[in-house]
């Protein structure tokens, strides 16, 4: 479990310590990411890393509460930009996480979902054991335009998104196991965005 300490440093400590640990994670086709490794990257004491966290499960927490938190402010500007439109968004999460660019901390996706990762066991781990996963949809949901729902439930239209998030993770994985088949894949989580939204829209 991550500890309070952590929360309380600097933003920029706090930051690094994050920045590091994803690149570490990122390097999962090489090398399992270690404790010393982070702490060296991080400029911090082994003493440090177990103030701020329990063991090495906390460091994909780490790295997933970063994504998720990113992937809902993500979400929340593209829903600004395109007038509340929830069924444009799987599709801009997927060519931002397979192509990378500016929104680089989407593709932690990848990692999270690369089978071939060294670190997979860990991030296993964490998923079976420990996960807890954070409200992303608070994040955003004022931002859904709902006037083509067939449903005002708060809890229907979050199991909508949990939907197309499901399909995104299964599409990015495939890609990431596959880069031949983007094409194929994006195809195919079109096809099952248009199904999803013919589900909730009169």
């Amino acid at each position: 479990m991550i500890k309070r300490t952590f929360y309380n440093l600097p933003a920029e400590k706090r930051e690094k310590i994050i920045e590091v640990t994803r690149k570490e994670f990122r390097k999962g086709n090489k090398q399992k990411i270690t404790i010393n490794s982070v702490i060296k990257k991080a400029g911090i004491s082994r003493g440090s890393f177990y103030q701020y966290f329990d063991d090495k499960l906390d460091l994909v927490e780490l790295v997933t509460d970063d994504m998720l938190a990113q992937i809902g402010k993500f979400v929340r500007d593209e829903l600004i930009l395109n007038g509340g439109n929830l069924f444009e968004i799987p599709m801009r999460i997927f060519d931002v996480s397979v192509h990378g660019g500016s929104q680089d901390n989407l593709s932690d996706i990848l990692t999270l979902t690369d089978s071939r990762n060294q670190n997979s066991a860990l991030i296993s781990d964490y998923m079976e054991y420990r996960t807890t996963i954070p409200d992303v949809f608070s994040s955003f949901e004022k931002y859904i335009d709902r006037s083509a729902f067939n449903t005002k439930d708060d809890e229907d239209i979050k199991c909508v998104v949990f939907m197309m998030f499901d399909a995104i993770k299964v599409a990015v994985f495939n890609v990431n196991k596959n880069p031949k088949d983007v094409e194929k894949e994006r195809l195919l989580l079109h096809k099952k965005i248009k199904i999803i939204k013919k589900g909730i829209t009169k």
